[in-house]
């Protein structure tokens, strides 16, 4: 049976219509997959990790727990870190281990799992069918004779009773069917090559975690970039749904974009621009002309009305007059990539008679 760590995060066990609990798990799922890329998404708020070769690295189960909580403070919400032999432990012992991570030691899993209730199981009948029996926790229902349980409860009720006794891994069903997406399909994704660059063992970890993680949530909640044509940064880059990138065959813009920032492209793109002020030596607005000339040369820059920084090199403008030939549609634009003496890179774009930071280099 695999010893797993469990990361249990009880305010992601819901999905959210907005996304929010998706983006905080991936977090979680980023922070995890820097120990291991055979991460596994097992239900949403819920991802485990198996511990062979990461605790043999960092000096044994205690040690990477207490470096994976280290690394996961940082990350918004509640979480439990638990590791046991077998998933259905490992996840109790998550539980249990919201304080401090809860290491159940190789062999011990059916002692822990002794004083649990039976209500742990999650199934309901079988839960008041023992209670009536005066059976009431984990270790009476693992102490009954098996061949009893068969005849008794069926097949769910002796796998239970396996699971109880620490024998098998997980409860049948616990992992929720796929959402949005065949199982065929998110097979056909874990096939495509060249996610990571290659094909090889970690490589194909990585992509059945991402697939798990897309049918697990919602087919949309993870999704790639993908280039494509336009001027400005923010315009080239378009996200598609992972468990379809390989459906996606739109080429990369080969097409001259006259206006086109040069590379190389910002390291940052504003979700939303921050407005600026860029004057010359002189304290002068700089603006754009109609021959898509700068003004003046610019000798210092404000963004987002933080204090004055000096220019130590610039270029451009780069303008664009884009669907010039609509009216309402038509939009005017020049860029211009510019370096301060702190050593702070940006790129502006004028318009109207504004300036904007679209992008910082790095």
């Amino acid at each position: 049976m695999d010893r797993l760590l469990v990361i249990w995060c009880p305010d992601l066990l819901d999905v959210h219509e907005d996304g929010r609990s998706a983006r905080a798990f991936a977090r979680v799922l980023g922070v995890a997959a820097a120990f291991s890329p055979a991460v596994e998404a097992v239900r949403p708020g819920v991802c485990a990790v198996p511990t062979k070769g990461p605790s043999r690295y960092f000096g044994g189960d205690d040690h990477l727990a207490r470096r994976l909580r280290s690394d996961l403070a940082p990350a918004p919400g509640a979480w439990g870190i638990g590791v046991a032999d077998g998933l259905f432990a490992a996840v109790l012992a998550a539980q249990a281990g919201r304080e401090e991570p809860l290491v159940v030691a190789p062999g011990a899993s059916r002692a822990f799992l002794g004083p649990w209730p039976v209500d742990t199981l999650e199934r309901p009948e079988l839960a008041d069918l023992l209670h009536r029996l005066g059976i009431h926790t984990l270790g009476q229902f693992a102490a009954l004779p098996t061949r009893h349980v068969l005849g008794r409860l069926g097949t769910d009720g002796a796998h239970c009773h396996e699971v109880a006794r620490a024998e098998e891994s997980e409860l049948p069903g616990w992992r929720p069917h796929p959402v949005g997406t065949s199982s065929s399909e998110a097979a056909e994704a874990v096939r495509q090559p060249g996610f990571w660059g290659g094909t090889g063992g970690a490589e194909r970890r990585a992509e059945q975690a991402m697939a798990r993680v897309a049918t697990l949530l919602h087919p949309e909640a993870v999704v790639v970039g993908r280039l494509q044509g336009g001027r400005g940064p923010g315009e080239r880059a378009r996200l598609v749904p992972w468990s379809g990138r390989h459906l996606d065959k739109s080429p990369h813009a080969t097409a001259p974009w006259p206006g086109r920032v040069p590379s190389p492209a910002p390291m940052v793109v504003m979700a939303t621009a921050l407005p600026a002020a860029l004057e010359d030596v002189a304290g002068e607005g700089i603006g754009v002309t109609g021959a898509g000339m700068a003004s003046a040369a610019p000798s210092r820059l404000s963004v987002d009305g933080g204090p004055w920084a000096t220019v130590a090199a610039w270029a451009g403008p780069w303008p664009a007059d884009e669907r010039w030939w609509t009216g309402r549609g038509r939009r005017r634009r020049a860029r211009m990539q510019l370096v301060t003496e702190t050593g702070d890179a940006y790129l502006l774009a004028c318009e109207r008679g504004r300036w904007w930071v679209e992008g910082a280099y790095d």
